[in-house]
């Protein structure tokens, strides 16, 4: 682990005064802007509009910029400022979509200041390392960075993260990444991925006064999942050094037709947790071959429902430049700067594809993500403001 220079208190300090208006005001505006991700809602409107303000905040600071379609009504939004070294490209990426706002007590897009606190969904989950990355590169003035600065907006980052994926799979390749996420400025340099799917079990329909006469598809799912949950105990010993073991979770089912038929089918989601180091295909291997034991052992007509959905666990990022680089922003803004991991996923699981070392940074907690009282502190915003600028001319 890259040794972090002792914090300066006094320097600090120099950064714990009011944000600037500029930050405030640009997270208030996209805040404002109702960017939930329709593939959670139907009554979300999505990220288009989040970049068509995008656009309008570059052509006002002579900024270039460019959309990037991705699905049809959505678009990644990317500006960028050119380096001393045109070979270099750092990115920094941020999410533009949503997750819904129901059971809200007031109006979510209506950004309230509050205690030094900024309310409003998608205050910290990601507007506000949006907001920090935007200010952070049109302030940058006549202090051209070493390396070419890419600032992108993605969408979909709360479904199946599709605008990561298309990012990764540009075409255009970059040394390394800075994904926004909420991290109260802690540097993430690990964290997991995932991998969920469907499992069905296929029963025969009888009457139920005669259910000796059919084959009960949820009696059948209830032996898998009891089986399914003695791996999720295994799981618990695989240790790794920055996250948390990995895990599995039945976090969905249902079944039968009706009060008095046998059921003839049940279905379940399961969530698999990946930790640093295991794929996808290894998880789904696992469960796969405890299937085949419970159709030998127990004569249960079960299977996999594919594909999954994949979001891979990225490679730790603690021996790149990159993290190296963040550590020493971090610790002399925030004093943070130390290596952690965390147990959800990010845009990173995409842009991991192709190979690019990431790091997660941002704004806020994300104990406040998803909540209905989703805030974010000002003075974290401000200062991330500071890290990332210090990252953007330090790469």
């Amino acid at each position: 682990m890259v040794e972090v220079a002792a914090p300066d208190h006094k320097r600090i300090g120099e950064f714990m005064s009011s944000p600037s208006a500029d930050t405030v005001a640009l997270l208030q505006d996209l805040v404002k802007i109702e960017s939930v991700n329709p593939s959670l809602s139907p009554r979300g409107s999505g990220e288009q509009r989040v970049a068509e303000y995008l656009e309008r905040f570059c052509r006002d600071r002579n900024l270039p910029y460019e959309l990037q379609h991705v699905v049809d009504g959505r678009s990644n939004f990317l500006t960028w400022i050119s380096g001393k070294d045109p070979s270099r490209r750092l990115l920094f990426v941020a999410h533009m979509d949503t997750v819904p706002t129901d059971n809200w007590a007031s109006d979510p897009f209506s950004p309230e200041l509050k205690d030094n606190r900024l309310y409003g969904r998608g205050s910290c989950d990601t507007k506000g390392s949006l907001s920090a990355m935007m200010i952070a590169l049109s302030t940058l003035g006549d202090r051209q960075p070493n390396a070419t600065i890419v600032v992108a907006a993605s969408i979909d980052e709360e479904y199946r993260k599709i605008g990561a994926r298309a990012i990764a799979l540009s075409g255009k390749s970059y040394d390394a990444a800075v994904v926004g996420e909420p991290t109260e400025l802690e540097l993430v340099v690990a964290h997991k991925g995932s991998v969920r799917w469907q499992i069905e079990v296929q029963g025969v329909p009888a009457h139920t006064s005669k259910p000796h006469l059919g084959v009960n598809a949820i009696s059948g799912m209830a032996k898998v999942i009891l089986a399914l949950n003695e791996h999720g105990e295994d799981l618990a010993s695989r240790t790794q050094p920055l996250v948390s073991p990995p895990t599995l979770t039945v976090s969905l089912i249902e079944g039968g037709l009706e009060l008095t038929t046998v059921p003839p089918s049940c279905r379940i989601w399961v969530d698999r947790r990946l930790v640093p180091g295991e794929r996808p295909e290894q998880a789904l291997a696992e469960v796969e071959n405890i299937l085949q034991g419970l159709r030998d052992r127990e004569d249960i007509k079960v299977r996999s429902l594919l594909p999954a959905l994949e979001d891979p666990a990225p490679d730790s990022a603690e021996s790149s430049k990159i993290a190296s680089v963040a550590a020493q922003a971090c610790a002399e803004v925030a004093g943070t700067g130390k290596y952690i991991g965390v147990p959800y996923g990010t845009d990173a699981s995409q842009l991991s594809l192709a190979g690019i070392p990431c790091i997660v940074l941002g704004p806020g907690s994300i104990d406040r993500a998803h909540t209905n009282n989703e805030f974010i502190e000002l003075d974290q915003l401000e200062r991330c403001v500071e890290i990332y600028r210090r990252i953007m001319l330090s790469y």
